[in-house]
């Protein structure tokens, strides 16, 4: 394989820390499944933990789908992964469409924030993509 300035790499400490917090949700939905039959508890789990682990598993497979089709890198790629894996677009973006996507079920619509809270989330994905990309 050619060496490049822009390898994706995902034996790194960002990657595994990445998998380990998807495993714990993970972990902590089947404790929750073994310990109790009450589907309230399991939509509980999933309410609360639906937007997080869309991101998660989202980034992860972006993640393998970069390192398997470019593992020798481009600027593009290398540019995704570092905003992925440096975590301040996850950090962000979680909570900002968390509240979108639970101020627009409590209101039963009346207040749209899921889609403007994604578009936000999606700005700060390709401003934090610009400075990564401008910034090798």
């Amino acid at each position: 394989m050619a060496s490049s300035p822009y390898p994706i790499e995902l034996a790194s400490p960002n990657f595994y820390l990445l998998v380990g917090v998807l495993g714990l949700f993970l972990v902590m939905f089947f404790l929750l499944r073994s310990r109790t039959r009450s589907r309230r508890a399991l939509e509980a789990y999933l309410e609360a933990t639906g937007i997080s682990l869309i991101f998660l598993v989202g980034s992860v497979l972006a993640l393998l789908y970069m390192a398997y089709r470019y593992p020798s890198g481009n600027h593009s790629a290398y540019a995704v992964s570092q905003v992925i894996l440096q975590g301040y677009w996850l950090t962000i973006a979680i909570p900002v469409v968390t509240v979108g996507s639970s101020v627009h079920s409590k209101t039963r619509g009346a207040t749209p924030w899921l889609w403007p809270s994604l578009g936000v989330a999606a700005l700060l994905f390709l401003i934090l993509y610009y400075v990564a990309y401008i910034g090798m």
